[in-house]
């Protein structure tokens, strides 16, 4: 008995891989699709208008497929709702989890700069930008490349000018 105890305990502490399988990522892609199959009265109007057929699955299921981790695979459903440029959907994932920089940065004539900071957290003795300082890169990253990254995460409605 105390033997298997043992095993048991051991075999409790191996970490534990709490990945979605690639079937259970394609079902869950395949049932937010139908969702919006079945619901999105835009369907049409979206594929004309700015040129994204929300039913057209080839590139998205073989993106799906080969997500690597679930958050990639999260990335990919919050890309898909996005790219429909509408402000009353987004995907929301069920979590609590939040970070903070502490200061915020927002696009003016094209460029990142900075429009509030927390002087609490980041005092200006060691943080030495300012409220209208340009933010141009993070880790080396151009900065107008993460607004592109990043701009799948906040709604909006369609853009000025349709993708090609």
């Amino acid at each position: 008995m105390r033997a298997r105890l043992l095993v048991l305990f051991a075999l409790l502490t191996l970490p534990i891989s709490a990945q979605l399988t690639k079937d259970q990522r394609l079902a869950d892609f395949r049932n937010l699709v139908d969702l919006y199959a079945r619901r999105y009265a835009g369907t049409e109007w979206k594929k004309s208008a700015i040129h994204f057929d929300l039913l057209d699955l080839a590139p998205w299921t073989t993106r799906v497929a080969d997500a690597r981790t679930d958050l990639e695979f999260y990335d990919l459903m919050v890309e898909y709702v996005s790219d429909l440029q509408d402000a009353h959907d987004q995907y929301y994932l069920p979590s609590d989890f939040e970070a903070y920089l502490d200061f915020r940065g927002d696009l003016y004539d094209g460029k990142v700069l900075i429009d509030s900071i927390n002087r609490k957290t980041l005092s200006a003795d060691t943080f030495t930008f300012e409220i209208g300082d340009e933010l141009v890169s993070v880790d080396g990253k151009p900065a107008a490349d993460l607004v592109k990254q990043f701009s799948k995460y906040v709604s909006g409605a369609r853009s000025a000018s349709p993708p090609s």
